[in-house]
């Protein structure tokens, strides 16, 4: 019996002891989730911006530029787990402007020939330090498929191919357009 006492209390010690040595241990640290800085974006449209085709036809690596355009031209725009997204220029009708039949993801331009959508379209990228921030922009200032939105950055890089790359210092977020009225949203 004396036995049996004894075994108790050092049981009972050891699950006390346990139960004490985890919760004095520190809770893990929870990653926080990477967010766009709101340095990105602005309020402010800036007046007389050239369609995004203009400006890719003159540009070059590095050249500092600002364009206006609308989020898509891919299937995904946004890319997962980095800040960056496709634009297309605002001459392309996006589906929903030139189908009527329901389209469910009108931001693909999958009407428009792919040769013409190749060279309309630019990735945006938005970086700090360098380095590409770890989220995706989807939602980000406002940013969603459709949106006009005007770009100031740097012409990271540019080819023949369908490559135009920009890295955003700002960006101006607008709306949407309608059927009867494309340039709706744009601001402009």
């Amino acid at each position: 019996m004396r036995l049996m006492s004894m075994l108790s209390c050092v049981v009972g010690v050891s699950i006390v002891g346990a139960c004490s040595s985890e919760e004095s241990k520190p809770a893990p640290a929870v990653e926080q989730a990477a967010t766009v800085p709101e340095h990105f974006f602005t309020a402010d449209r800036p007046a007389d911006v050239p369609d995004l085709k203009a400006v890719r036809d003159g540009a070059a690596k590095g050249d500092q530029v600002t364009l206006l355009a609308r989020v898509g031209g891919r299937v995904r725009p946004f890319t997962k787990g980095q800040a960056s997204f496709v634009v297309t220029d605002p001459a392309l009708l996006s589906c929903e402007l030139k189908c009527e039949d329901g389209c469910k993801l009108p931001w693909d331009y999958c009407c428009e020939p792919s040769e013409r959508l190749k060279l309309n379209v630019a990735t945006i990228r938005l970086l700090e330090n360098d380095m590409p921030i770890r989220t995706s922009a989807k939602g980000a200032g406002g940013l969603e498929e459709l949106k006009y939105v005007v770009v100031t950055g740097t012409v990271f890089d540019i080819n023949d191919d369908g490559l135009f790359v920009v890295d955003a210092d700002t960006i101006w977020v607008g709306g949407k357009p309608q059927p009867d009225n494309p340039r709706l949203g744009s601001g402009g």
